[in-house]
């Protein structure tokens, strides 16, 4: 015996999905039987006739209720050939010749599906290979730091600060030079200049 909470309506489903389908159904027709309460036969026709038109009901849930509107129609005077059947969108049972013609489109849409998909795989491979090659080539030949060239990055770095330091030590040497032999020049100036003064005095 099936399991309870697979039961709606005084109907057993076979999946869940369905089951909320079901209930879903349920609670639209209750909604439905609310609103069309009262109504008079052109009314009730023109809401039933929209329901069908929007494929609100697919599972036997709503398919009564559907069938009970038909017969409320006809009870409001509606005439027969106004009122449309409930639609069927799907088979309930196949012959043995459609069987094999669904196998055999299912198969050939198969194969066509797995050579295309086939093509596709590899053109993504090659264009993905190429990116790949293309980002080791832009990483090595790059002067940020990488796992790739961290080594060769970091050794021509501290290179240039050396040269760097270098210059600047030789710029300093050279102004301190500059620095000392103005002040040698300075301090026999000033001498002179005193002896100047100290002559003039007198």
């Amino acid at each position: 015996m099936a399991d309870k909470e697979y039961y709606v309506g005084g109907y057993c489903f076979s999946s869940k999905e369905d089951v909320k389908q079901a209930q879903k159904e349920q609670k639209q027709a209750e909604y439905f039987e609310s609103k069309l309460e009262g109504r008079n036969g052109p009314g009730m026709l023109a809401a039933y006739d929209k329901i069908l038109d929007q494929k609100i009901f697919v599972t036997p849930i709503g398919w009564t209720y559907l069938i009970s509107l038909q017969k409320k129609l006809r009870l409001l005077g509606v005439a027969e050939e106004k009122i449309r059947p409930v639609p069927m969108y799907f088979n309930f049972v196949l012959n043995n010749n459609k069987k094999e013609e669904v196998k055999q489109r299912i198969v050939s849409s198969g194969n066509k599906s797995k050579s295309g998909k086939g093509k596709l795989s590899v053109i993504l491979n090659i264009v993905l290979a190429g990116l790949v090659l293309t980002m080791f080539g832009i990483a090595l030949s790059g002067n940020n730091p990488n796992i790739l060239n961290y080594k060769r990055v970091i050794l021509n770095e501290y290179a240039s600060w050396e040269q760097d330091l270098t210059q600047r030590e030789r710029e300093l040497k050279k102004k301190e030079a500059e620095l000392l032999n103005g002040t040698d020049k300075g301090a026999s100036g000033t001498s002179a200049e005193d002896g100047k003064e100290g002559s003039f005095n007198e």
